[in-house]
């Protein structure tokens, strides 16, 4: 009498078991089979990687859907990864420095304006002097376009490519937020913050 409920138990692990085993070759499949975009092709990720740096790619290897490229240039070797499927470049990694950079500062300090915050672009640089600066030297760039005393650096990366933001605090009391692309070293943008004052 007491088997009918036994074998109905059985019968139950069964199905479940049979419906985990589905779900996980379900799930195996879709992470694991050509659901996915295409990847770019060898020929596409040293395009893309040429197209946003001068410079000659001396190797380039797929790796968990993502490019390595080895990239030379004037400045230095540096490692790029770039994501396989879109070509954007995610990280760049300074190998050996080759020299001195050729990235040159912007001319006098932009002067700041009166109230509330402004952006002053630079001109923008010629494709030959494009480099990866370092923090280093993105620090040293904004303080030529904004003199005073570095508070802060951050990076940050968007569509039109990686940059840092140096806060500046200025011998007047304001501060400054330099935009500095990490490519080329041009200054994309300053920024000048309301002062913390109390004005009420």
């Amino acid at each position: 009498m007491n088997q009918h409920p036994r074998n109905k138990s059985k019968m139950y692990k069964a199905v479940i078991g049979m419906v985990v085993f589905l779900l996980l070759a379900w799930v195996a499949f879709r992470i694991f089979g050509k659901d996915s975009e295409p990847l770019l092709s060898r020929d596409q990720a040293e395009l893309a990687v040429l197209s946003e740096y001068a410079g000659k790619v001396d190797s380039l290897k797929l790796q968990a859907g993502a490019y390595i490229a080895v990239l030379q240039t004037e400045q230095g070797r540096y490692e790029l990864t770039l994501d396989g499927v879109t070509g954007e470049i995610l990280s760049i990694v300074l190998l050996k420095r080759t020299d001195e950079p050729a990235v040159q500062p912007t001319s006098a300090a932009t002067p700041a304006p009166s109230g509330g915050a402004a952006v002053t672009p630079s001109p923008a640089p010629t494709p030959s002097a494009q480099s990866v600066v370092s923090q280093e030297e993105a620090v040293s760039l904004a303080l030529r376009e904004v003199p005073g005393e570095l508070d802060d650096v951050d990076t940050g990366i968007d569509a039109a490519g990686a940059y840092y933001l140096v806060e500046i605090h200025t011998s007047d009391g304001r501060e400054a937020v330099v935009q500095v692309n990490a490519i080329s070293g041009h200054i994309m943008s300053v920024t000048w913050e309301e002062p913390d004052g109390d004005d009420s």
